[in-house]
């Protein structure tokens, strides 16, 4: 009966080892695909703040135009700053740290993808307005 408690113990212990390193890998996946999708939206924002700066030199529309160029700016130092801090090997960590940490990191990631996202459509909609292509 001893043998028979340990051996269930055991595979409870391994279950629950697997278990926990699923949920990690699940969570990084998570946090992975928000970047990719993030890095899909490069090219239009890249895109968006060429045409910004061609305005700025024509000087038009200069404050609203500094306005869209900036949350571009931003939005992409934002995405590059995440990207160089980013850190996915967790070795070492326990459970709880690998955790709260992916956890954080797939909030900023997120906060990241809506900032950009909003970039896009805002100067998408100002050019939109004063139809240019």
């Amino acid at each position: 009966m001893k043998h028979l408690s340990l051996l269930l113990f055991a595979c409870l212990f391994i279950y629950s080892c697997a278990d926990t390193t699923q949920q990690e890998k699940n969570l990084l996946n998570d946090i992975l695909k928000v970047h990719d999708k993030v890095m899909n939206h490069d090219e239009a924002l890249m895109k968006n703040k060429m045409k910004l700066d061609t305005l700025l030199k024509q000087k038009k529309d200069t404050t609203i135009v500094k306005e869209l160029s900036g949350k571009i700016a931003s939005a992409d130092d934002a995405m590059g700053s995440w990207m160089s801090k980013f850190q996915p090997d967790m070795t070492g960590k326990s459970h709880d740290e690998v955790m709260k940490y992916y956890n954080e990191q797939k909030k900023q990631v997120m906060a990241i993808d809506s900032q950009i996202n909003l970039a896009i459509d805002e100067s998408n909609k100002y050019f939109s307005t004063k139809k240019i292509k």
